[in-house]
């Protein structure tokens, strides 16, 4: 485990639109402090060589920034000026992959004489083949960009102009089970996990609050519930440590909300998703037939589109998707066979 300080470059761009266009844009350039805790394994490669699979949380003081714009009328500056303010927290979550050199060896500490040391029997090498089953927990973000349109009698109205995003957080836990078989150093696996997931968030696309009002924007709330996946496994095996690629079939089920404040109006969706996932990890034997394993995974389900109509107009509210997570997992294994 560690856990420590951080510090950052934040580069930040505030745009202002009108009738689609981008017609003032104002950078800022901030380096905020902060803390940083997380986790990770680290394994011997051979001689001086370790490699390390890590995760991090990094979580920044808030940063403010703030400029006076004149309010632009095609093209041509007919009012204001006005302020645009922004506010936000800064947190990110970081997997990393290392190689590290020991440049300066410890103290040797040389054999103990042949006479004081006692004969044991020879240890068997741990092998990686056979049957295993496991659980696991840990923590995802999501990143789906979107699209809204809503549409008033057939004829388009309100759209998004500007990139909407919303990153469903939140935790999973689940099992897995697998195969693997190992010649040498190489080791070849299939594995398939089911995790019950609460990720959860929420964003605004057409017009977030603030110069219509609250009552304006239409929100899209999306939850993934539910995942598994189908994979196979390369990995090379050394000294009591696994390191290894994974990729395969996803599957999931998403819950979308789609509001429309203003009438008010809402409605609720649960799909089923299918597609592709890829990633990788380190496992590390800890006693008898247990060992631990840190992953991270990416998992894309396409993408999905939701439509509701309501009576006034009739005004259709249409939210296009995308469904991507990326997904940091710590488990738990016990080989069965082999």
């Amino acid at each position: 485990m560690t856990g420590g300080a951080a510090v950052a470059g934040i580069r930040e761009t505030d745009s202002h639109f009108a009738d689609g266009v981008p017609t003032n844009i104002a950078n800022f350039s901030k380096t905020p402090a902060g803390a940083v805790v997380g986790v990770g394994i680290e394994a011997h490669l051979g001689g001086n060589w370790t490699a390390k699979v890590e995760y991090l949380h990094i979580a920044f003081e808030p940063i403010g920034n703030f400029k006076t714009l004149p309010f632009l009328c095609g093209g041509v500056a007919c009012a204001g000026p006005f302020a645009l303010t922004t506010s936000s927290a800064i947190a990110d979550n970081i997997v990393r992959v290392g190689l590290n050199y020991r440049i300066l060896a410890g103290s040797a500490v040389g054999p103990a004489p042949v006479a004081a040391m006692p004969v044991k029997s020879p240890v068997p090498a741990w092998s990686w083949t056979g049957f295993y089953v496991g659980g696991n927990g840990g923590y995802g973000v999501g990143s789906d960009p979107f699209s809204q349109l809503v549409t008033v009698a057939g004829t388009p109205g309100f759209s998004t102009f500007a990139k909407a995003n919303v990153a469903p957080v939140g935790g999973l836990l689940g099992g897995q089970a697998g195969y693997n078989w190992q010649a040498g150093a190489v080791v070849l696996g299939v594995e398939a996990d089911a995790q019950w997931a609460d990720l959860d968030g929420q964003s605004c696309g057409i017009s977030c609050p603030g110069f219509f009002g609250a009552a304006f924007y239409p929100t899209v709330s999306q939850r993934l519930d539910w995942f598994a996946t189908a994979r196979g496994r390369v990995g090379f095996a050394n000294d009591g440590y696994l390191f290894y690629v994974t990729g395969g079939g996803a599957f999931g089920g998403v819950t979308e909300t789609d509001a429309l404040p203003l009438l008010p109006a809402a409605a609720s969706f649960s799909r089923n998703r299918s597609g592709w996932t890829a990633g990788g990890g380190i496992e590390a034997r800890l006693w008898g037939r247990w060992s631990g394993k840190l992953e991270y995974l990416h998992v894309d389900l396409g993408s999905t589109t939701n439509a509701f109509t309501f009576a006034a107009g009739p005004t259709v509210l249409s939210t296009t998707s995308a469904i991507r997570d990326d997904l940091v997992r710590v488990g738990l294994n016990y080989k069965v066979g082999g």
